[in-house]
């Protein structure tokens, strides 16, 4: 752990107290109030802080406008992920012009997962452009259920076959969007730092915590 920076023990730090925030609301009936959706602000922003000691600027700024843009263009038409519309749950939200809700925090949010898979994956070379994309969808197939059912964070219209209610093209469009995040974050050195790898392990571990509580 003294090896990781200061943002990703913060991290951490944010995903143990969202974890028995979360275990005290399930079991005890505590209502949390404003602590709920600040921990979950402060929670992405620090693993984003975290992810960016190694990417150039503009990488960081490339794979948050790709997961941006893939996600307006999803509300819109359907594709890369299907059809879906987010509830005003996931604080703070915007609308966007044809009443298209959309949580500022997304891109943040997205890149922790894509960003996070590429940069821990980009040590191993050419191997991470199957591995990182491969590992990026799988964590969406464990993140579905907790973002539409635990959270209500989005819904799908209609709902698919996959967990969560997810339909087949979703993991096609996770697979694809995230292999141009890596693409874009295969450029840099390949720094052998343990705090992508931690902070993916830290994001699986509190939606294991908010699924399970």
């Amino acid at each position: 752990m003294k090896s990781l920076s200061l943002w990703t023990r913060i991290f951490l730090g944010l995903v143990v107290f969202s974890i028995v925030g979360t275990v005290l609301t399930s079991h005890w009936g505590l209502d949390p109030g404003p602590i709920k959706p600040v921990a979950s602000l402060l929670t992405i922003v620090f693993g984003m802080l975290a992810l960016a000691q190694s990417v150039q600027i503009p990488q960081l700024l490339a794979v948050i406008g790709i997961g941006a843009a893939s996600e307006i263009v999803g509300l819109y038409t359907g594709l890369p992920f299907g059809r879906y519309e987010y509830a005003s749950r996931w604080w703070p939200t915007v609308v966007l012009p044809g009443d298209h809700r959309f949580p500022l925090l997304l891109p943040f949010a997205w890149f922790l997962i894509a960003g996070g898979c590429a940069l821990a994956m980009r040590p191993l070379g050419k191997s991470a452009l199957i591995l990182a994309p491969l590992l990026a969808t799988l964590i969406d197939f464990f993140m579905e259920p907790v973002m539409t059912k635990t959270l209500s964070y989005w819904r799908w219209k209609p709902p698919g076959e996959l967990p969560g209610g997810a339909p087949w093209l979703n993991p096609v469009g996770w697979f694809l969007v995230s292999l141009v995040a890596t693409l874009v974050l295969m450029r840099g050195k390949s720094a052998a730092k343990l705090d992508p790898a931690w902070v993916l392990a830290g994001y699986v571990a509190l939606l294991a915590g908010l699924r399970f509580a």
